[in-house]
Formats: C-alpha cells, structure tokens, sequence
C-alpha cells in the first residue's frame, strides 16, 4: 500500500472539510478533531500518535497551498473526509481527495479514507458530481451516517451540554475510532518489524456510497468502553465555574489513588460539566462512572431533590458512586463530617478569589470514593470486553 508507515507520519489523519460547515454548525468538525485527538492515543497504548491536521487550526501559512496540502496529505496516515452542504461545493476539498488518491492508491483509497456525512442530501450531491465519479468509478466506498434519523440534513449533536458528549455521536464516534485504531496498530507492528496484526474493516453499521442506505448482514458489535474515566460534576447558575474547580481536585487526588497500580491500560478522569437546570432533558446517564453535586448556594432540601434526580437518571443495580461537595463559602464553615440522603459529603474550601482545595480531613473521603469510581470502571471494561470477544471469530 502506498503512503508512510505511521510511526513516520506528522499527522494521524488529515481532516479534509469546509471551513464554512464547521462555522455553520458550532465548530462541529473541530470538536470532532478534538474528541479523536483525547481519545486515539488511549487505545493505542505505547505508540506515539500525532495529532490529526485540520487546516483552521495547524494548516498552512505561507507557500503555494497546493504544494502544501500535498505534502501534508502525504504526512498523514489516512483521510477523514467531513461532508456537509458547503463540503459540496468546495473545489479545494475535492481536490485533496485527489491528492489523497494520487498518494496513496487504490488501496490506501480504501482502506485509509473515512467518510463522515453530516447530511445525508449533501453526500447524495457530492456522489453525483463529475469529480466525485472520476475518483470513484465502480467503486463501493462506505460513508458513516453522523446526522439525525429524523432529520437527516441536520447534523448529531457532539455535545449534550458544556463538556459532554451526546450517545447519539459517541456509538458511531467509537466505531470509527476503534477501526481507525486497528488500523494504526497492525501497521505500525508491520513497520516495527513486528507481527502484523490481522485488521479488519469495520463496515457494520455504514451506509454504501451509492447514496441508498446499505442494509448489513452481520449486527454491528458492541461499542468498546473508552478508557477514559467520566465523572459528571453538576454546573449550574449560581457556581457556573466551580465544576471545573472540582473537576481539577478530583484529577489530582485520582493520580494518588492510581499511583504505584500500574494500571494496563492507564485510565483517566474526564470531568464533564451537568446542568441540572436541564438535566429532565438529558437521557440517561449510562457512560458515568460517578457523580459529583455541588452544594453551595442550595438548600439541603433542594440538594435531596438533586440527588433523588440524578439518581433516576443511572442505570443498573450497580449504580455509579456519588459524592456531594460542600462549598465552603457560600455555605458556611461545617467542622463536623455529614452526609446528604446517603451521599458522602467532601468539604471543600472556596474562597471566590482562589482556587477550590478538599479540606485535608475530607481527603481521604474523595479518594474513597474515586476508588469505587475506579473499581466499577474496571468492572465495566471487564464486562465490554467479554462481550467483544463473543461477537469476534
């Protein structure tokens, strides 16, 4: 296959799109770029992995652009093509997939291009173009459906909220990464001097570019667990900063409850903002593996309503751990431990003009906790890759 091993590659991938769609639809493909960038190096472990290229924020600055989206096509290990209505009318984008084709062949066209449709009527327009045809003459590529059922020009969401990702784009988001990660990995076994391993391609799940919803014979596999940790961390008007506060002590206490564990493969904490403000409008919050209220400008009465909320909103008999923060301002010194209708308390120091510290005799109350977030994330990886190995020959 022509192009670079990918232990010599700049870039994972060149992201190939308009700047207008990511303008029109809320920085959709650079929060993509970003979600692919956190989460690729976590599940390839010990590989370097470059950072994927996306002109708006590392492309070219000077030179003939031609040139230098060339070179830097031919730096990258694969393509992601991000198609919506402005994608069709590009004359640039249509021509770094030619580039793209020139490099890399027949083969790599294949196996090293990923199509991300954000509209379904857009990809049906850039298949009929004469370019497109010209490219792509016969040919079967697949494209991954990233618009609503209902709505099929509109675009799935990235994110719920401030910080968190929508179910919607994470279960499409994991087969792409998960292929793409496969992918990297037998390659750059082969270009160590390794065994190569055996990769497949994903195709459950995809649609045919023949603009027609493909119908596939086998069921689309389980979504792998990311190796991320997801605490949720209430954000709501009157403490619209302090989730990142807490978000911030909980990472540093997770360091010393992992450190010396010698976790394979390492996990780590994610903070993700919660508004409860709009939490009757989220689904359920089946990716957390624990939960964090904040009490300070709250009642006790209004915080049990919040935990009783929240607890509606997880699922399983095994629930995800929870734990209040007490905020001390705005509510006052407390210097006796408590608890919330069953929920541990941690208090936290929070002067407004300094950052928010765990007082020192709660600290081990947070790492308490944080090793129950530990122990059934754990248990969840456990169970998500005894289910991938059933559906895998």
């Amino acid at each position: 296959m022509a192009g670079k091993w990918f232990k010599d590659c700049t870039y994972s991938a060149f992201i190939s799109y308009a700047h207008a769609d990511d303008r029109g639809w809320n920085d959709w493909v650079t929060c993509f770029s970003k979600e692919l960038d956190m989460t690729l190096p976590t599940r390839l472990r010990g590989i370097p992995v470059p950072k994927v290229h996306l002109s708006g924020k590392n492309g070219p600055v000077a030179g003939d652009l031609g040139d230098e989206l060339r070179a830097r096509i031919a730096d990258s290990f694969a393509m992601i093509l991000v198609v919506h209505d402005n994608y069709a009318e590009s004359g640039w984008c249509q021509q770094e997939l030619a580039y793209f084709k020139s490099l890399f062949g027949d083969e790599g066209f294949r196996e090293r291009l990923y199509i991300v449709a954000l509209s379904q009527s857009a990809m049906d327009q850039v298949m009929a173009t004469d370019a497109w045809k010209q490219l792509c003459p016969g040919s079967n590529l697949v494209y991954m459906h990233f618009f609503q059922d209902d709505d099929p020009d509109m675009p799935i969401g990235i994110y719920s909220d401030k910080g968190i990702v929508a179910n919607a784009f994470w279960t499409p988001f994991v087969r792409l990464r998960e292929d793409f990660a496969k992918k990297i990995k037998g390659n750059y076994e082969a270009g160590s001097g390794r065994t190569p391993l055996t990769v497949e391609f994903a195709a459950a799940g995809f649609a045919a570019a023949s603009g027609a919803a493909a119908l596939t014979t086998t069921p689309a596999p389980p979504a792998p667990i990311d190796d991320s940790v997801r605490i949720y961390i209430e954000s709501n008007q009157n403490e619209v900063d302090h989730w990142e506060s807490v978000g911030a002590q909980a990472v540093k206490s997770w360091d010393a409850v992992v450190a010396g564990m010698a976790l394979a493969p390492p996990l780590y904490v994610r903070p993700s903002g919660l508004p409860m403000d709009r939490i009757d409008q989220y689904p359920r919050l089946d990716d957390a593996d624990g939960v964090i209220l904040l009490w300070g400008q709250k009642t006790s009465d209004s915080l049990v309503a919040q935990i009783r909320k929240v607890e509606q909103k997880l699922s399983g008999r095994d629930l995800a751990p929870g734990v209040v923060a007490y905020l001390m301002p705005p509510q006052g010194v407390a210097d006796q431990a408590m608890s919330a209708f069953g929920w541990p308390v941690v208090r936290f120091n929070a002067p407004q003009a300094q950052g928010i510290e765990v007082v020192a005799q709660d600290a081990p109350k947070l790492e308490a906790f944080l090793r129950k977030v530990l122990d059934r994330k754990q248990q969840r990886r456990k169970a998500a890759s005894e289910a991938l190995s059933v559906v895998q020959p």
